[in-house]
């Protein structure tokens, strides 16, 4: 967990550094101004396409306690629907942003998404704008294969399961980043030159 969350500050704060406009200064040296960009991060979207049977009770501030359940609502949310709106709002406040992901984002998914081998997911992503997912340990519950054709797209079958049930299966628009994970010849899966 610290490990993901260290390459996905680090991938956050290389994006936010090349997000600063260059300024000429008179005599042509250029400076550099200040840019407030807007970091959205997520993690453990688990192919969670429906929002799940229950609300999230957030305190009203009314109760004896912070923790007090008289003084909670119950706000219906989770599933793409509502994470796509929540990302949208905070996105509006921000007109330079990224979108980044700490990973297992498919996999160990409801079975809408699992179904079809976690390709409805990666659309959902790739319609909603993440911008680079952090790989986690879910992502290769089906193996670098498939972790592969979920970045590039395509119908090779690496599992028991059909890919392309629906459509042929385009790929993520976003990057996967996992720097630390070798293939069996020594070369980084996702190699950070890639286009």
């Amino acid at each position: 967990m610290i490990r993901r969350l260290t390459a996905v500050l680090a991938s956050i704060l290389l994006v936010s550094a090349c997000a600063a406009p260059m300024v000429s200064r008179p005599g042509g040296a250029a400076a550099s101004e200040p840019v407030t960009v807007g970091i959205i991060a997520i993690n453990d979207f688990h192919g969670a396409l429906e929002p799940p049977k229950q609300s999230v009770f957030v305190p009203t501030g009314k109760g004896p306690t912070p923790t007090d359940p008289s003084g909670t609502v119950g706000v219906p949310a989770g599933g793409a629907a509502w994470l796509a709106s929540a990302i949208d709002s905070i996105r509006a406040k921000y007109p330079n942003h990224v979108t980044v992901s700490a990973g297992d984002m498919i996999s160990a998914s409801q079975f809408a998404s699992s179904l079809y081998l976690d390709e409805p997911a990666i659309g959902v992503m790739n319609r909603i704008g993440v911008d680079f997912n952090a790989v986690g340990n879910h992502e290769f519950d089906r193996g670098p294969a498939e972790l592969l054709r979920m970045q590039n797209g395509g119908c090779e079958k690496n599992t028991v399961r059909e890919p392309c049930q629906l459509e042929q299966f385009k790929g993520a628009t976003f990057r996967y980043l996992a720097a630390s994970t070798l293939t069996a010849d020594g070369k980084t899966l996702f190699p950070p030159d890639r286009s």
